[in-house]
């Protein structure tokens, strides 16, 4: 399998399939296809592989990509603005990312729902009890908001991070939430309650634009019902141009 990343902001993924080989991706994220593809869309891993995976974000079915005869193309693209991040996973290397994250993988990847280790950490980090696990051997591609730092911790080097920023990590990497010290910080620091904190050995990928703080700033100026702020749409959708145009 080939691929080619296009773009900055809202990014396409184009990928060549040789003969027999497939992919499967997240239920819609299809652009474009060659017509020696063959796409079949079916609950993959069973009905309880399916349920936990709406649970995670993810859609209950996921398509399967293969190309028939000489070599096939498909296009996806970004659900968000965004970065579009591929890994190539070792035999039983693991991630663990937010969700809605996944975007597409080679059939040797396997993708499930996994619960945080810690119900505190479930509850009160902002990503919710289950996340995303992606587990090797092959190629992996996920999608996250804004753009994208990895950060590489040694052992027992920590990090703090905003709990909304927190992309993905190595599954060998400690995850914790801790309440922010200082009531000062607590009441008028802006950053909220809680910050997850993240122990290594492993790397840590940080996302600058969390798709639920942009929804949020965008609902601002929406126009209420009855027509108000009609205004602050179109400011909105002027915003959200010039983002996508950087």
């Amino acid at each position: 399998m080939k691929y080619d990343l296009q773009g900055s902001t809202m990014q396409m993924l184009s990928v060549q399939l040789a003969q027999g080989e497939s992919i499967y991706s997240e239920s819609g994220r299809l652009v474009y296809m060659s017509d020696n593809v063959k796409m079949d869309t079916k609950a993959k891993g069973g009905i309880w592989a399916g349920i936990k995976r709406k649970f995670a974000g993810e859609s209950f079915f996921l398509t399967n990509f293969s190309s028939e005869h000489g070599t096939g193309i498909i296009g996806f693209g970004s659900e968000f603005p965004g970065k579009i991040i591929p890994l190539s996973l070792q035999q039983g290397q693991e991630i663990i990312a937010q969700k809605d994250a996944f975007l597409m993988a080679e059939q040797s990847v396997t993708m499930d729902a996994t619960f945080t280790k810690k119900i505190g950490a479930g509850l009160l980090g902002g990503e919710g009890l289950i996340l995303i696990k992606v587990k090797g051997p092959g190629l992996v591609f996920f999608n996250v908001g804004g753009e994208i730092s990895e950060v590489k911790l040694t052992q027992n080097q920590k990090i703090r991070v905003d709990t909304s920023n927190l992309a993905m990590f190595d599954a060998g990497v400690e995850y914790s939430v801790e309440r922010v010290k200082g009531v000062r910080n607590m009441i008028w620091g802006g950053e909220g309650l809680f910050l997850a904190t993240c122990t290594g050995p492993g790397r840590v990928w940080v996302q600058s634009l969390p798709v639920a703080e942009l929804a949020a700033k965008l609902a601002e100026y929406m126009p209420a019902r009855g027509g108000r702020h009609a205004g602050g749409s179109l400011a909105a959708g002027v915003m959200l141009g010039s983002m996508m145009r950087r």
